[in-house]
């Protein structure tokens, strides 16, 4: 008779104690957060990549004036949501555009184009600038040895500012050039 009473429990000894559920709702969030990610939208990723490229574009075109000590610049098209980065060619006047900056990984012409994929059905990539004077091209501009951004025509014309938006479904990026210092941030 004492073993049957032995196995028999009170009513506060069945369940589960606080460590264990501490424990149990510990290894549930570590797993939704590994889970998490997979389940985010990806256009959000693209959307970053797509910027990204962009603003390499900018940044690369920087680095070479600084470099080199020659103009660089970009030439944005925006009826082909195109990108080019070129040399400029100060022998002749006025100065023209050489693109024959290559892409210090691929090798190949700085040259890039949003896939047609994203284009959609209004514009995914915009533009909005302004220039302390008149620009007579100002979606191509170029960096002096400083970095200092400048409209390619005339060359005297120093930008203002200068955004790059980036749209994919109903998310968008924004892409800024610094007017003074040349500093190319993604947003």
């Amino acid at each position: 008779m004492m073993g049957a009473e032995k196995s028999r429990m009170s009513p506060f000894q069945v369940g589960y104690t606080l460590i264990e559920l501490v424990i149990t709702i510990t290894i549930i969030a570590v797993i939704a957060a590994i889970a998490m990610p997979a389940f985010s939208s990806g256009s959000d990723k693209r959307l970053q990549q797509e910027a990204s490229e962009f603003a390499a574009a900018m940044r690369f075109a920087r680095s070479e004036s600084i470099r080199t000590g020659k103009p660089h610049g970009f030439s944005f098209l925006s009826t082909q949501e195109r990108i080019r980065v070129f040399k400029a060619d100060t022998d002749t006047d006025p100065w023209s555009m050489v693109f024959d900056a290559y892409h210090p990984v691929s090798k190949q012409l700085y040259d890039y184009t949003l896939p047609s994929e994203l284009w959609g059905s209004g514009d995914p990539v915009a533009t909005s600038k302004t220039y302390r004077g008149t620009c007579d091209s100002p979606n191509r501009i170029y960096f002096d040895a400083n970095g200092t951004p400048w409209c390619s025509d005339p060359e005297n014309v120093l930008l203002e500012s200068f955004t790059l938006t980036v749209t994919i479904g109903t998310s968008q990026a924004e892409v800024n050039l610094d007017a003074i210092t040349g500093r190319v941030t993604i947003r």
